[in-house]
Formats: C-alpha cells, sequence, structure tokens
C-alpha cells in the first residue's frame, strides 16, 4: 500500500536579485509500507529539499504530496504539526538533542505534541531496547555520538509512526555504530514502517531495498539494459 507519494514534484527558491534556484525539478516516487528505500547524490541535487517535503515541513511550489492518504500541505499550521508527530519520525546527521534534557526527557519531549498516555514506560522500553539504558540520566554532553544518535532514534520511533525520514543519519558515526542505526532502521521497515533515507554513504545505501540516484533535483532514470552498449573506442 504506498504511504507516500509525491507526484511531479517540483521546488523553486528565490535568490537575492530576483533570481531562483531549482532544487526539485518534476520529480514523482512512491513508498509502501514495509519499504526502505533510500535517495542517493551529489550534495545540491535536492535530496534533503526533497525530505522536507515529504515530511510535511516545505510546502513544493508545484506537484502534490500524500501521506498516509492525507495531503499534509491542506492542513492548517496546527493539524499539520499533529499529523506530523503521529504519523512521521525525523532521524537527523546533527541529532537535534536538547542539550538540557538528559535521554528520558529527550526521547519523551515526542510526545508532546501526541499526549500519549502510555509515553513513559515505551520511552524506557525503547531505551532498553536501543541499549541506553545505563545512560538514561546522561544529558547528550555526556554521551558518545552512537548513543546519540540511538536517543533521537528512539524519539523518532516514540510515536508509532509510519514513515521514518532519515537525513544522513550515519555521517557523524564510526562503522560499528552506524550499523547499529541501520540495523534498527531496516527493523522499522521489515515491521510495516516506511523509511526514506538520504545519504552519500555507499555504506548505508546497500542496506536499502530500493535506491533513487538524485542528479539536478531529478531522479536519475536506470539504464535500459534493452539498450545498446556504446562500441568500444579504436585505438589511433
Amino acid at each position: 500500500m504506498a504511504l507516500l507519494e509525491l507526484d511531479r514534484v517540483s521546488k523553486t527558491f528565490r535568490t537575492p536579485g530576483n533570481g531562483s534556484v531549482h532544487a526539485l525539478d518534476g520529480l514523482s516516487m512512491v513508498l509502501d509500507a514495509g519499504q526502505f528505500l533510500a535517495l542517493q547524490g551529489p550534495s545540491g541535487c535536492g535530496k534533503t529539499t526533497l525530505l522536507l517535503i515529504a515530511g510535511g515541513l516545505l510546502e513544493p511550489t508545484a506537484g502534490s504530496v500524500r501521506l498516509n492518504g492525507q495531503n499534509p500541505y491542506a492542513l492548517t499550521p496546527d493539524r499539520r504539526a499533529r499529523f506530523r508527530a503521529e504519523t512521521i519520525g525525523f532521524v537527523f546527521q546533527q541529532f537535534h538533542l536538547a542539550p538540557y534534557l538528559n535521554v528520558l526527557d529527550n526521547v519523551l519531549s515526542a510526545a508532546i505534541a501526541t499526549g500519549a498516555k502510555d509515553a513513559l514506560p515505551r520511552a524506557q522500553s525503547l531505551i532498553a531496547r536501543f541499549g541506553l539504558e545505563p545512560r538514561m540520566r546522561h544529558v547528550p554532553g555526556q554521551l558518545s555520538t552512537g548513543e546519540r544518535q540511538r536517543t533521537a532514534l528512539a524519539r523518532a520511533v516514540l510515536n508509532r509512526p509510519k514513515l521514518l525520514l532519515a537525513d544522513e543519519p550515519t555521517g557523524n558515526l564510526d562503522r560499528a555504530s552506524a550499523d547499529i542505526v541501520l540495523n534498527h532502521l531496516a527493523e522499522f521497515a521489515q515491521a510495516g514502517g516506511a523509511v526514506l533515507l538520504v545519504s552519500h554513504s555507499e555504506h548505508a545505501v546497500r542496506r536499502a531495498q530500493r535506491v533513487i540516484p538524485m542528479r539536478d533535483g531529478k531522479a536519475v532514470p536506470p539504464p535500459d539494459p534493452a539498450a545498446p552498449s556504446p562500441a568500444p573506442k579504436q585505438r589511433e
């Protein structure tokens, strides 16, 4: 079942002097429940812009977005914020943890918008599952980078979202810590959720079930297997 549908989505940013930058150019994609999809491409190709549009954080200039059957941009700002909190979990490269909150309170912060009654026992269970129980009362400055990202991931899944949006979630991690995070993302998809990953890392992208290469705001079409191979160059 299609959980996320982007239909000919474009995004243009205005620049000083009445110029413009086309970050996305008519991109379409479908992400089903249970899928782990990765977007791969160089910096500036539109990956993060697409992620923000998919997450209801950045309205497209043209095209349509449907998430769990809903157009998030048709909602009022308050209803859209609640819809995001109930439907999407975000995982970022820079973690975005509150530096003055400990691990437990950072994870629980995801429940502020939803008021989930089971937030505390669920947060404690996730912290234990992600191997953070001994660090539950530590603030981010006392954690390793891998522990910070696992805290951010626990926060992202606290509200039982249907979709995880992960923007370079392993960019600051060593290989072992990256594998732990990627394993959790894969398990989320295997349990019926959907994951949309943005990464430069070949190691991270290889964990996805499907990869969409991007360049200049567009999806790069896969090579046509029926197309003839280019003729070898002749030696002069």
